[in-house]
């Protein structure tokens, strides 16, 4: 799954946009990325911001690893 990848700096610059009712929340990937979903890229709600969006690296989706159970 393709997803967008932040650097520090446009995740602290993107992270928690609003719009209405819609927030847009970057998450941690596997391997410490802070990623969102394609999707935002066709969300009306997020039009204004949708450059910057754009111009985001897309990277393959790497899951967080399930902790041991011990």
């Amino acid at each position: 799954m393709i997803v967008l990848k932040a650097t520090q700096a446009q995740y602290e610059a993107l992270d928690g946009y609003t719009n209405r009712n819609s927030v847009l929340k970057f998450a941690k990937d596997g391997k410490d990325n802070w990623v969102v979903g394609t999707a935002v890229l066709n969300d009306s709600a997020f039009a204004a911001i949708h450059d910057q969006l754009n111009a985001l690296e897309r990277i393959e989706y790497v899951p967080v690893p399930e902790p041991e159970i011990q």
